[in-house]
């Protein structure tokens, strides 16, 4: 039987994570599913010829397990003992074979690595979801922002840089490339004082003294 660790079943669940548009569904379905695992019995189905067949449910879960159907109980039993008590002693009979002492030390193993593996969803589900705080700046306003940073672009070629600077700063390539050239010399298509003034809040925020003392050089040429 293989052991599936905890960093193996994060990892799974990091990948199906980076994939989904709805994180907290994704989340309260892997713990809905972990419950539904725990407490798995299947449903008796009979066939024209009489013979019974065990029906499992439709299954969403990410994490996978190789816990047969017969250790099941014994694993429900050391996942619950782990999540409520930290441990889960293994009961050594006089007619326990090698064999299946083993098993219960394996079984007791994954009910360890999975019980983790439970917590850290629970810890996943209340973690408050970050939002991305919205730029306030312009297409313009954010090009001057880098151009005072130190962003020469008069030596490359101003189709590429465009498309370098399109998924960087969110902005449609096209509209990028025309406002290059604006960036040097005193046209007032992207240096005027409205753009500038606001650009200047922003370094003066963060506390760029010597950029910000440049661009109030510069507002003063254009007043």
């Amino acid at each position: 039987m293989n052991l599936a660790t905890l960093t193996e079943l994060q990892n799974d669940f990091n990948s199906a994570l980076e994939k989904t548009i709805n994180k907290n569904f994704l989340i309260e379905n892997e713990l809905r599913e972990i419950n539904n695992y725990l407490d798995y019995s299947p449903t008796p189905k009979i066939k024209r010829n009489g013979l019974v067949h065990l029906k499992k449910a439709n299954q969403t879960q990410i994490f996978k397990l190789s816990i047969s159907d017969m250790l099941r109980p014994l694993f429900t039993e050391a996942v619950h003992s782990f999540l409520t008590t930290g441990k889960f002693p293994i009961s050594n009979s006089t007619i326990d074979t090698e064999e299946s002492l083993n098993i219960k030390k394996h079984i007791s193993k994954q009910a360890f690595e999975f019980s983790e593996y439970y917590k850290w969803l629970i810890e996943l589900d209340n973690t408050p979801q970050k939002t991305s705080k919205k730029s306030t700046l312009t297409h313009k306003q954010k090009l001057l922002a880098l151009h005072y940073l130190g962003l020469d672009l008069r030596r490359y070629d101003n189709i590429k840089s465009a498309k370098i600077l399109e998924p960087i700063i969110g902005q449609n390539f096209g509209d990028t490339r025309k406002q290059i050239p604006f960036l040097y010399g005193n046209n007032d298509e992207v240096r005027n004082q409205d753009n500038l003034e606001k650009v200047l809040q922003l370094f003066d925020n963060a506390g760029f003294e010597e950029i910000a003392d440049k661009i109030k050089e510069d507002i003063e040429k254009i007043k």
